[in-house]
C-alpha cells in the first residue's frame, strides 16, 4: 500500500511536466483524483517553500477539474490556496485569483485573505504592475479595514488541523480530503 508520505517523496522528484502528467485531471481512471488530493493532504502536513512549484502545479491542475465539473469547488482546491497563501509569493496571488474565479462556488469558498499574503498594498501593487485591474481592484476594495485577525486564524492553519500524518496511505488521505 503506497502512503502518502511516498507519494509526496515522488511528486517532489518530479519535474513539472511529469506531475502534470502524474496527476493531471484527464486521466484514463479517477486515480488522478485519488493520487491529487492525497498528495495534497499529505503537503498539509509536510510543506515547505521549496514545495511551490508542486503546490502550484496541482493547483492549476484542480482549477482545471473545478472548471470541468462547472459547479463546486471542494477542500481540494482550497488547500492548494491556503497552501500557495502559508507560502507567501505574492505572485502566487494571480493563481489564487484564477481558483477563486473557477466558478460561483469557488468564488464563495475560497477566502479572499488567500490573495494577500504579503499585505493588501503589495498584491494590489503586483496586480497593477501585470495590469490586472480586476484583481487590484477587488484586492484594494475588499480590504479596506483590518485584516489582521483573518490573516492570524489562517495562518494558525485550524481549518486543516485534522489532517493525517503524510504517512497515512493513500486512499485513507483521499478520503479524508474529500470529505
Amino acid at each position: 500500500m503506497t502512503s502518502g508520505l511516498d507519494l509526496l517523496l515522488d511528486a517532489r522528484a518530479m519535474p513539472d511536466a511529469d506531475v502534470v502528467r502524474a496527476f493531471g485531471h484527464l486521466g484514463s481512471s479517477n486515480a488522478d483524483q485519488v493520487d491529487r488530493a492525497a498528495l495534497v493532504a499529505a503537503l498539509l502536513s509536510s510543506f515547505t517553500p521549496d514545495d511551490a512549484p508542486l503546490i502550484r502545479e496541482l493547483t492549476r491542475q484542480e482549477i482545471a477539474a473545478v472548471g470541468d465539473a462547472d459547479e463546486g469547488c471542494g477542500d481540494v482546491l482550497l488547500a492548494c490556496c491556503w497552501l500557495l497563501f502559508m507560502i507567501g509569493h505574492v505572485e502566487d496571488a494571480v493563481l489564487v485569483w484564477r481558483a477563486k474565479n473557477t466558478n460561483f462556488d469557488a468564488r464563495c469558498y475560497i477566502d479572499s485573505v488567500f490573495l494577500i499574503p504579503q499585505g493588501a498594498a503589495a498584491t494590489a501593487e503586483f496586480a497593477r504592475s501585470r495590469d490586472l485591474i480586476d484583481l487590484a481592484d477587488w484586492v484594494e476594495g475588499e480590504w479596506l479595514g483590518d485584516m489582521e485577525d483573518s490573516t492570524r486564524e489562517w495562518r494558525s492553519g485550524s481549518f486543516f488541523e485534522r489532517v493525517p500524518p503524510a504517512a497515512a496511505s493513500v486512499e485513507d488521505l483521499a478520503a479524508w480530503m474529500r470529505q
